[in-house]
């Protein structure tokens, strides 16, 4: 793959733009100072129209071709190159784009940017890759008086400009440290803010939307102020920049980008107010926690190259409970790590053909499959925690304070850290990690032995390097005991810590997938913690629950045995709680009543679904935030007609958690012609924006009135997806099709449309993971479905 670094080597960027939000139009003069290593120059240039090339200040002779700037040059020698360009702002989420929302009586427009991986050059020309570190100048024009502009560094002056009658309204910029293009980030628009300052003097400045109420940025604030304090002192590099805004866009791909000193967040990971969850401010603040994490981890410290993006990602991921359980003791939010992070890294990383944590690219499409959340992300932190525990967190930050002081503004890779931890361990750090980063999978102990557990039975001669086998949560494996040695601990469970509980039925639930454990196993075993007080049990009870309803065909007989045992299971515990939560009452009973309620409207529980009904509120700020989703779900379950009214509220409402309770309310519709009415919504981008289609169609297919018709809209509609989806979104709606698919006949219409795609190679990658996922699951109905129902009976 060829690398534009190895041609020209940038140091500083000055870049003007002129952004016209209105006219949707962004021109740019970019003045790149840099050193030549080869005749010829290349930069990245992603859909632009290029205007000029200039050479030490005189036009020259260049070649535009598939995205890339080619100009004829010498070897070695110091060059300034101007480049005069211009390019539309979009609507895909990606580069410099455009995002708006109804405010007043009209619509607001905001320009933002998200320049990761490889989209600085949708924004400017540029040597757009990780290691091609300089500083940025920026210097930015704006019709629009009223707009604030912000970027990474604070204003370094602002001026008005008079030009042929029209007036522009400019901000410059001071100069940014040596860092990354996908780092560089400015927004433009009308926003209410509120400012602080962390113990150590940065200002920390939260922005959101005009349609927001002002005072929900106080929480942004204090999880920021915390966290950069956290951080500064584990890390023992101070946050090196003179400020931290973050700002809530409307339409965002992703949760959040950590660009320097310039955060942005999709809206929902953002904003909470005094009517939020207690579910939504952990959310929150540990997505802010991963993101200022990245300010050391990605930013201060960069991958050499993406196949190393776990060095930004995995550490982010462990860090953010690090820090938000030294904020928020209260929150226990290390049992949402293994009750999310480490259940979804298995159950992601035992199908075959999953890419491992550290993963080549060999083409500029594959970067985007390295963004898989449960392995890069989720299976990189359980591994991280596994070696944390192992060298003990006082050696293990003392190992990351020389990483930092040793590499800061510099690009490293997995052997640069694994040096740095070397001095403080008393094992080789390298042979350990790299036997459980360099391959995917993971093993399965049995006694003295491992084996890698597949969910396909194949067999393999791989294996890893194992620490000592412990039954908490910090090991990435499944421990399979023997008949004997489970019923001896299931015999004295109470007495077993948490992550012994959890550990035990995570490890069942995973083995029930394949043919170590009969399926069939888990339904008395379910029936033994009805009474369990634990609302991190609860979670991976209702998770293995989730696990079995691909055994019973929907509105058959068998299928209502199930949710007669669902009823059955959970009605001591409903009743012990209440389904109205007490003015004073644990996080734990907080969790496990919106388990309990979850579960109860699966099981469509008559009784439950009408005392939920009648808690409705029109003004949802009246309905306690603890039930909130499950109280609006379950009224459009009692009284489906209101459908059009939860459409307009959904479609009205700028609260990010109503958006979030409607979506997934809406989509439990039964009629034919409700259902037809919500797909329909899959293309009305005024009504459910493009960042939240996945969920919208992850939900209908999850129902069994809209899963054939939605996958159906998807086959129909697929260029129409892939043209308005960002790069690191269309691949996910097969992802999640096959999640969901348990029949021989929609598998052969699904792989008969998604193999004819295959040439992008996202499409491939989902594609040959789902082949077996599928079969896989095709075959453990096949095998274990007679046994549970046989159980049932």
């Amino acid at each position: 793959m060829e690398r534009l670094l190895d041609f020209f080597k940038p140091y500083n960027y000055q870049l003007f733009l002129d952004v016209d939000k209105h006219r949707k139009m962004l021109h740019g003069r970019v003045i790149i100072l840099g050193h030549t290593k080869r005749d010829i120059v290349k930069l990245h240039a992603k859909n632009m129209i290029i205007e000029k090339v200039m050479i030490n200040g005189k036009e020259d002779d260049y070649i535009y071709k598939d995205n890339t700037i080619t100009v004829e040059t010498k070897v070695d020698e110091d060059l300034e190159i101007t480049v005069h360009y211009r390019t539309a702002l979009k609507d895909n989420m990606e580069g410099a784009y455009l995002s708006t929302y109804n405010y007043g009586d009209g619509e607001e427009r905001i320009v933002a940017t998200q320049f990761e991986p490889h989209y600085a050059s949708a924004c400017f020309p540029c040597v757009d890759e990780p290691s091609a570190k300089a500083t940025f100048e920026l210097i930015i024009s704006v019709p629009d008086k009223d707009d604030t502009v912000l970027s990474n560094m604070p204003v370094k002056k602002t001026k008005q400009f008079t030009s042929e009658d029209v007036v522009k309204y400019t901000t410059f910029f001071e100069k940014t440290p040596i860092m990354s293009t996908y780092l560089l980030a400015f927004v433009i628009g009308r926003f209410h803010h509120q400012t602080t300052k962390n113990s150590h003097g940065v200002k920390i400045t939260t922005y959101c939307p005009l349609n927001h109420d002002p005072k929900i940025l106080k929480y942004a604030n204090a999880v920021a102020a915390g966290s950069l304090d956290y951080y500064d002192d584990v890390f023992g590099v101070p946050y090196p920049l003179k400020k931290l805004d973050q700002v809530a866009i409307p339409d965002f791909e992703a949760g959040a980008m950590e660009n320097w000193g310039l955060v942005t967040y999709r809206e929902s990971c953002l904003l909470v107010d005094k009517n939020s969850s207690l579910d939504a401010k952990k959310s929150v603040a540990v997505t802010i926690a991963h993101e200022l994490s990245h300010q050391w981890f990605g930013n201060l410290v960069t991958m050499k190259w993406w196949n190393d993006l776990w060095l930004n990602e995995s550490f982010a991921s462990v860090m953010e409970y690090h820090a938000v359980d030294m904020m928020f003791p209260k929150y226990h939010i290390w049992e949402d790590f293994f009750t999310g992070d480490c259940l979804a890294a298995l159950r992601r990383d035992a199908l075959d053909g999953v890419q491992a944590v550290k993963q080549e690219v060999r083409d500029p499409e594959e970067i985007s499959i390295l963004f898989d959340g449960a392995i890069v992300y989720a299976k990189g932190a359980h591994l991280l925690l596994m070696l944390i525990r192992m060298m003990g967190e006082k050696k293990f930050f003392a190992s990351m304070k020389k990483y930092f002081k040793t590499h800061r503004y510099g690009n490293t890779t997995s052997d640069d850290l694994w040096a740095a931890l070397q001095h403080n361990a008393k094992f080789d750090v390298k042979k350990l990690m790299n036997s459980w980063i360099l391959q995917s999978g993971f093993p399965v102990i049995k006694g003295e032995e491992q084996q890698k557990f597949s969910l396909s039975g194949k067999t393999s001669e791989e294996t890893w390097v194992l620490p000592e086998i412990k039954d908490d949560m910090s090991g990435h494996y499944i421990i399979n005991y023997s008949d004997e040695e489970f019923a001896e601990k299931l015999a004295k469970f109470n007495k077993l810590s948490l992550e012994q509980r959890l550990r035990l039925l995570v490890d069942r639930s995973m083995l029930a997938k394949t043919s170590h454990v009969s399926s069939a196993s888990l339904i008395p075993l379910l029936s033994k913690f009805e009474n369990e007080k634990s609302a991190s049990v609860w979670e991976v009870m209702a998770a293995i629950i989730g696990d079995l309803k691909i055994f019973f065909e929907p509105g058959s007989e068998e299928e209502e045995k199930f949710k007669k045992f669902v009823k059955n299971l959970i009605a001591s515990k409903v009743k012990q709680l209440g389904v109205v939560p007490k003015s004073v009452e644990s996080s734990d009973n907080i969790k496990t009543r919106s388990v309990l309620l979850s579960l109860a409207i699966y099981a469509r529980d008559k009784d439950i679904l009408e005392q939920m009904a009648n808690l409705y509120q029109e003004d949802f700020s009246l309905i306690n935030p603890e039930i909130r989703t499950q109280v609006i779900c379950a009224n459009l379950i009692v009284h489906e007609e209101l459908i059009n009214d939860y459409i307009l509220k959904y479609q009205t409402t700028s609260k990010p958690e109503a958006k979030a309770d409607l979506l997934f309310a809406m989509a439990q519709v039964k009629e034919p012609k409700n259902v037809e009415k919500l797909i329909t919504l899959l293309e009305r981008p005024e009504i459910v924006k493009p960042q939240d289609r996945l969920h919208l169609f992850t939900y209908l297919r999850r129902n069994a009135k809209s899963k054939h018709a939605v996958l159906d809209w998807v086959f129909e509609h697929w260029d129409y997806l892939s043209e308005t989806s960002g790069d690191q979104s269309a691949d996910d709606f097969p992802r999640y099709a096959a999640n969901t698919i348990i029949d021989q006949a929609e598998s052969d219409k699904f792989f008969n449309f998604f193999m004819e795609k295959v040439d992008k190679p996202a499409i491939a990658h989902t594609i040959k993971i789902a082949k077996g996922e599928i079969e896989s699951r095709l075959a453990l109905i096949s095998a274990d479905k007679k046994a549970i129902l046989d159980v049932l009976i």
